[in-house]
């Protein structure tokens, strides 16, 4: 979901279950959290995109999934802009540029799943500026 807010754009996905959440899902979408909460504590100053994004791909290709979409893009006039957090990308991140962290892993015809915050860059980790949960949403 992008909007402008006060000319700004954000960016934020959440994964949402009806009733409960069926089985074959939990280990992906654990999957997904645990990389989005542990590549959410190596955005900083400096951070290598492409090496965040070898991070979560490396752990995805260990539980047999890749990692198909970028992991996050610059937020600012436009909802998707430079830096690009992506493998083809080798961006260094600066204090105070604003990006997301949005890892997901989608099975073809079954489900998919992404967790996506917005995160402001700081000399020593990051500010989440996404205010919303990340465990099992049931609805």
């Amino acid at each position: 979901m992008g909007c402008k807010v006060n000319g700004y754009c954000s960016d934020m996905t959440r994964t949402f279950f009806v009733g409960e959440v069926p089985e074959e899902i939990k280990p992906v979408y654990d999957l997904v959290l645990k990389n989005q909460e542990q590549t959410g504590l190596q955005y900083k100053d400096g951070a290598s995109t492409r090496l965040l994004t070898k991070m979560v791909e490396n752990d995805f290709k260990l539980h047999g999934y890749d990692l198909v979409h970028s992991l996050g893009h610059g937020v600012g006039m436009e909802i998707h802009e430079s830096p690009y957090v992506s493998y083809k990308s080798d961006t260094q991140l600066r204090e105070n540029m604003v990006v997301t962290n949005e890892p997901g892993i989608y099975i073809p015809g079954k489900f998919g799943v992404r967790i996506e915050d917005t995160i402001q860059i700081t000399k020593f980790g990051c500010i989440n500026l996404t205010k919303s949960e990340k465990n099992y949403i049931i609805i």
